[in-house]
């Protein structure tokens, strides 16, 4: 592929990690070399960068390259994607026809709140937030309960994060100082959910409950979103958790 955005050396370093298959799951480098047509020197420079960001790792015995942890944890990352996904949109879809509200199913990523899912309201009006879409994570529903479940360290190195960047006051409640946050991250967590209330948007309430895996640990969030006159708190709260409960139940985590 070429072009003018395409970056040579990125370019290069992404077909040497395109060398390791099942067929052949290690490289010498001067293999590297010789298969890419590169000078030793320049093929050296691209491994011993990727290798520093752990894309790849020498093998002690074989003193062959091979792929590393970094590409593990990011082929997780792709397919927990694809099965909340899979296991999600039914029910968020069921979601929105019972409450009327648009419904997203959100992760962190860093500081932000990423949406990998976006289901419309049932109104004519409606929310400027679709797939892909990021948002602060310390004034939406998703952000704020997955936040809420990290460990301390994790927490408090993500708050600190959001706090170098700014709290920006969106709305007449968005939280300001790294305290308000922590307080309300205890909160949610003892509720198990989170309502945000003219938080990132003035007059807009959205409710959030955490998404479980097969290994206890929140990967993600689903929210109900609309205008506070359309939104029923209580309600939305009990068919928010429920959604939450069966998606995990789905990705395998046991109540």
């Amino acid at each position: 592929m070429k072009g003018k955005y395409v970056i040579r050396t990125v370019e290069n370093a992404m077909q040497i990690l395109r060398l390791f298959t099942s067929e052949k799951r290690e490289w010498t480098l001067t293999e590297i070399a010789k298969k890419k047509e590169m000078n030793i020197a320049s093929a050296q420079r691209l491994v011993k960068t990727l290798e520093n960001y752990k894309y790849i790792e020498r093998s002690s015995e074989s003193k062959k390259y091979r792929l590393g942890l970094s590409i593990l944890r990011l082929s997780g990352i792709v397919t927990s994607t694809m099965e909340i996904h899979q296991e999600a949109r039914p029910i968020a879809e069921a979601l929105v026809e019972q409450l009327g509200e648009a419904v997203h199913i959100g992760v962190l990523e860093g500081s932000e709140t990423v949406y990998l899912e976006k289901i419309e309201s049932l109104h004519p009006v409606r929310l400027a937030s679709y797939t892909g879409k990021q948002n602060p994570g310390y004034c939406t529903g998703c952000g704020k309960v997955v936040l809420a479940y990290k460990d301390v360290r994790e927490q408090e190195r993500m708050m600190h994060e959001m706090s170098q960047k700014g709290f920006y006051p969106y709305a007449s409640n968005t939280v300001t100082t790294i305290n308000q946050l922590s307080e309300d991250l205890k909160e949610i967590k003892r509720q198990g959910h989170a309502v945000c209330v003219n938080e990132f948007s003035e007059g807009i309430t959205s409710i959030a409950a955490p998404i479980y895996d097969h290994r206890e640990t929140v990967i993600a969030a689903i929210s109900v979103t609309g205008p506070h006159n359309r939104i029923n708190i209580a309600e939305s709260i009990k068919e928010v958790v429920k959604a939450g409960e069966r998606i995990s139940k789905n990705l395998g985590y046991i109540f």
